[in-house]
């Protein structure tokens, strides 16, 4: 997240921003949860909600069959159980009989397979549908022109069945908690493009009131939803980009719930008023560099990657920029995940090692000029961008810098594959499954390969871990695959993180979630004043 940088001082911290654009989602009303998002977001269609502003939002309106606990354990959500058969490829969920759309109309096993078809339709090209219905039986046929998934049956109103394809069954469950693996409500769907602007189509605890763009969303309760209706009547959510303003705007009163900024983080846990509201709690999390080949030649030799980065003193970054908060990251999948490989070491800083590498190359001094772009959301890509490039200068003699733009320009361009040279950017589990992280960011053919990453032996290993016939076999073969890629340079880990969120005394019922954004649906939270 990239966030102004104000004069340090509490001073400045305790001065209450000017009026801004959204007064009415400052003003406190009688059971309103106000909680700010640090950009706009793309997109409320759940099918694309993969990016960090709009997935809080769609997180709150819609239901996924499967959900996690506080503790990351999978737990029935819009189902109330299931039954896998005993060679593992037939799921039967039974779902609840009170499940309604907010327009009233009650959620079907029908409505769950129309879902997931357009979910995994050729014509949408979800990024969500690659991950969660590839596994199932007659995808393939489905993208090559078959009028359905036929692995997927609505045996009775409330009985949804999917059978797998035993080639890639690996973290089934796992993937039905995917945020964005919901049910939608094809009548709003139906309505054409852009439907999701002024009504949403989901199940979920709150439901779209407003969404002011660039400004604020307000999300109402749900009276009928199936858990019980939300304790508070509403969710204020205004747009604040910078870090340190939605700091002020907390300590002034005006939000309940905050994301601490890092370089306040020290100050506010020895501060004796503030360190009993502050919450900090794992959080299944990587900060990497993406180096694209694609785009920046050089890249395209393993051993200019390599030398990239041995260049890099990742553990002087967190001791010294993160102050120990975050830890080094030796592989890419981080703790939180099932299977985490804990005792992999990864590349070493080596500088000599670096430039060697680069002198086999060919490029010692050779090197073009290279631009490393910043996920905006945040200041902790620049804050650990900064001392990245001035290593890569030190170390490798490159003219290395950073760039910044607005979120949204980042996230398209991200996806456009064709723009960046190099990136820094996170990615927090939407699930808590390996194939969040290999399958997603670093397979060939998957979507969301923003880093152009190819390698045929990474592909099969990911695919054997995906037939295996147990959780054991499968992790054996992701750790192969992780290590392949580490030592490949698909990407630069940089960064286990960790969640830090101010929270006021009087808001009770709040949740964590070691993924996602960091907290469960709000149903369960109320304003105690």
């Amino acid at each position: 997240m990239i966030r102004r940088m104000m004069a340090a001082g509490v001073m400045v911290l305790l001065v209450v921003a000017a009026a801004g654009p959204w007064p009415a989602a400052r003003a406190q009303a009688p059971g309103v949860f106000r909680t700010p998002l640090s950009g706009e977001a793309p997109t409320l269609d759940p099918y694309y909600a993969v990016d960090s502003a709009s997935a809080p939002v769609v997180f709150l309106m819609y239901n996924t069959l499967v959900g996690l606990d506080a503790a990351g354990k999978l737990l029935p959500q819009a189902a109330r159980s299931w039954d896998i058969s005993p060679n593992g490829l037939v799921y039967t969920f039974h779902l609840r009989d009170n499940l309604y759309f907010h327009s009233g109309r009650k959620a079907t096993a029908a409505d769950w397979k129309w879902s997931f078809e357009r979910m995994g339709s050729p014509a949408l090209k979800s990024p969500v549908g690659s991950v969660v219905v590839s596994g199932i039986q007659g995808y393939d046929a489905f993208q090559n022109g078959a009028p359905g998934i036929a692995g997927i049956t609505a045996v009775s109103a409330n009985t949804l069945q999917f059978v797998l394809n035993p080639a890639r069954r690996g973290g089934f469950l796992n993937r039905l908690a995917y945020y964005a693996a919901v049910v939608v409500d094809k009548d709003v769907v139906g309505r054409g493009q852009g439907w999701y602007a002024t009504q949403d189509a989901g199940t979920g605890p709150f439901t779209l009131k407003e969404w002011a763009h660039n400004d604020h969303f307000t999300l109402a309760a749900n009276p009928k939803y199936f858990a019980g209706a939300p304790k508070v009547a509403a969710v204020s959510i205004p747009i604040v980009t910078e870090s340190r303003t939605q700091l002020s705007e907390y300590l002034a009163g005006q939000l309940d719930f905050v994301p601490v900024p890092l370089g306040d983080y020290q100050r506010i846990s020895s501060d004796p008023k503030l360190k009993p509201e502050l919450l900090v709690y794992p959080r299944a999390q990587i900060l990497y560099l993406g180096l694209n080949p694609r785009v920046y030649a050089p890249f395209k030799d393993r051993r200019v990657r390599r030398a990239f980065a041995m260049a890099i003193d990742k553990a002087r970054i967190a001791r010294t920029v993160f102050f120990g908060f975050f830890q080094p990251a030796a592989g890419f999948v981080p703790p939180g995940i099932p299977g985490f490989y804990a005792g992999y070491k990864g590349l070493p800083y080596d500088p000599a090692g670096a430039r060697k590498l680069l002198d086999e190359a060919g490029m010692t001094g050779k090197l073009p000029p290279v631009r490393i772009a910043m996920n905006p959301f945040g200041p902790v890509a620049q804050m650990e961008g900064e001392p990245a490039v001035a290593m890569l200068k030190q170390n490798l003699g490159v003219d290395a810098s950073l760039e910044r733009t607005e979120f949204a320009t980042f996230i398209t361009n991200l996806n456009k594959r064709t723009v960046y040279q190099a990136f820094l950017s996170g990615w927090s589990a939407d699930y808590l499954d390996y194939s969040d992280y290999l399958d997603i960011l670093l397979y060939s053919s998957s979507p969301l390969n923003r880093l152009n990453y190819d390698n045929p032996d990474f592909d099969k290993l990911v695919d054997a871990a995906n037939a295996a016939p147990n959780e054991a076999a499968r992790t054996d073969l992701y750790h192969k695959a992780e290590a392949l890629m580490i030592e490949d340079v698909g990407a630069v880990p940089f960064m286990f993180t960790q969640f830090a969120y101010l929270k006021k005394p009087y808001v009770k019922g709040l949740r964590t979630s070691p993924a996602v954004n960091g907290w469960l649906p709000f149903d369960t939270v109320s304003i105690e004043k």
